[in-house]
């Protein structure tokens, strides 16, 4: 594999009379689109004998920050470099990765213009780093180290995260891939939001990723269906913090007496401030249904308050 090949986006793109175009002008270019933003990466003539290597991003609404890995170079006719650049580099959003001149040094021959790229994270406007799932892995030929994640009606849209951390933290996955036709995708269900699985896989690798309640839920219902024990810890966790900011109904009980959700039990139990109270709740569901573990909280409540 050439070196731009390891990039998961490449590209190679023959310049056959750099003397005929304009100067300035974009001689060579490529957009590569993340999110709401795009990465402009240009060959840009200045003169007939020198040029701008670049690198470029756009402005965007959701994205603040880029980290990023790329390769930028030059080649003869006979696929012998001229110069090359590698480098990892961190940019803010509106500005340039990198501007690299160049004197040509036969203008009236033929080179080709070669360059990779790889976005390893992005910043939100909450000043949170989160990982790039929207473009496969850096080096990897193929998908065997990879997880593909394709929505339902429109598999182009993809997610792509690291297989061994995903079956680390993954209870179903290993199940799933064994019944499906393409080993290493797996094809969402129309109901699940792209979005909201993006959402979700980042929380799989340890982002603190800020979302309302209502997002939350919908996570969580993403992550049983991955068996991603991880990320439903995590919602437990920020359910506990946001026991405050919404309103315990007597649904919400059920939900958690029907579910192995202990320590949200806990707190949700915390906010009666009697036996009188959590037997008028007992009283409108039907106990038989009730999982062990919250019949067991519910009896060290009782006792604990008589």
């Amino acid at each position: 594999m050439s070196d731009y090949q390891k990039f998961p986006v490449h590209k190679s793109i023959v310049i056959t009379n750099f003397l005929q175009f304009p100067s300035p002008e974009f001689i060579a270019y490529n957009l590569h689109t993340i999110d709401d933003f795009e990465f402009l990466i240009a060959v840009n003539k200045r003169d007939d004998s020198s040029a701008e290597i670049l690198i470029h991003l756009d402005a965007s609404n959701e994205i603040k920050r880029v980290r990023a890995r790329y390769f930028l170079g030059m080649f003869n006719e006979t696929d012998k470099e001229l110069i090359s650049w590698e480098e990892k580099k961190e940019a803010d959003i509106a500005g340039f990765l990198c501007v690299k001149p160049w004197t040509v040094p036969q203008p009236n021959k033929s080179f080709t213009f070669k360059f990779g790229l790889h976005v390893s994270a992005i910043m939100g406007m909450d000043n949170v780093w989160k990982f790039n799932f929207y473009d496969a892995l850096f080096n990897v030929e193929n998908d065997s180290k990879m997880i593909v994640f394709k929505e339902k009606n429109n598999q182009k849209v993809r997610l792509y995260t690291h297989k061994k951390l995903m079956m680390f933290h993954s209870s179903k996955l290993s199940i799933y891939r064994n019944n499906l036709h393409n080993e290493n995708g797996f094809i969402m269900p129309a109901c699940v939001s792209m979005n909201m699985l993006e959402k979700c896989l980042q929380i799989a690798h340890g982002v603190q990723v800020h979302c309302s309640v209502e997002d939350l839920k919908k996570i969580n219902q993403i992550a049983k269906l991955l068996g991603l024990k991880n990320v439903t810890k995590y919602y437990e966790r920020q359910r506990i913090e946001n026991l405050n900011q919404v309103k315990v109904t007597d649904k919400v009980f059920h939900s958690m007496f029907m579910r192995d959700r202990r320590h949200l039990l806990v707190h949700l139990l915390k906010t009666l401030n009697s036996n009188k109270e959590l037997k008028r709740i007992l009283e409108t569901m039907d106990i038989q249904k009730m999982n062990s573990e919250s019949m067991k909280r519910c009896a060290h409540f009782f006792f604990r308050n008589c």
